[in-house]
């Protein structure tokens, strides 16, 4: 059996900001990614739209129901994880960190694989993960904004909103878009 179901995708790439990006030669970055994955998986599992949060390596991904939260909303949530990042920053002052945010929106197919009666395996079968870490690998160590929207998510924000986003970018043709720079 597949069902649809609308869902956005944020992606988050933690980094260190004054020393390399890896687990086990960088212990001090390793205990402030521990620090602020907990604390946003403390927060962000209260949330009813929140379905999953996935982690490897570096890469944070974040999965929303859009049938119960709109593209408003999680984009609200950016300014909680930047919360997030400030207090893990003020705890873990030898190794700060910074991150890359991609958002994506579409539909994910939901297939259910009955094995047995008593536990159903569902599957999630969507592009959109792939699309998110395409183009995190590309903003990463660039000179890019820190935030960036797919173009599917930015058609769900509403007006006031993209009034504030900037031109476009392309990566893989993948159209993205971010705030307007501060001047």
């Amino acid at each position: 059996m597949t069902t649809e179901l609308p869902i956005a995708v944020i992606a988050l790439k933690i980094n260190s900001q004054t020393s390399i990006s890896n687990f086990r030669r960088n212990p001090d970055f390793f205990a402030s990614f521990s620090f602020f994955y907990n604390k946003l998986l403390t927060d962000l599992y209260k949330h009813p739209a929140c379905i999953e949060i996935k982690q490897q390596d570096n890469t944070i991904i974040i999965l929303w129901n859009l049938s119960k939260a709109n593209a408003e909303s999680i984009l609200a949530k950016h300014k909680t994880i930047h919360k997030i990042l400030r207090e893990t920053n003020k705890s873990f002052a030898n190794c700060p960190i910074h991150y890359l945010v991609v958002l994506e929106a579409g539909i994910c197919n939901i297939i259910q694989l009955q094995y047995n009666s008593k536990s159903p395996t569902f599957i999630m079968q969507s592009d959109m993960i792939e699309r998110t870490q395409k183009v995190l690998s590309s903003i990463d160590g660039a000179k890019y904004p820190q935030i960036m929207f797919t173009h599917d998510f930015y058609k769900l924000l509403p007006e006031k909103v993209k009034a504030k986003i900037f031109c476009p970018y392309y990566f893989f043709h993948i159209c993205c878009y971010s705030f307007k720079p501060h001047r």
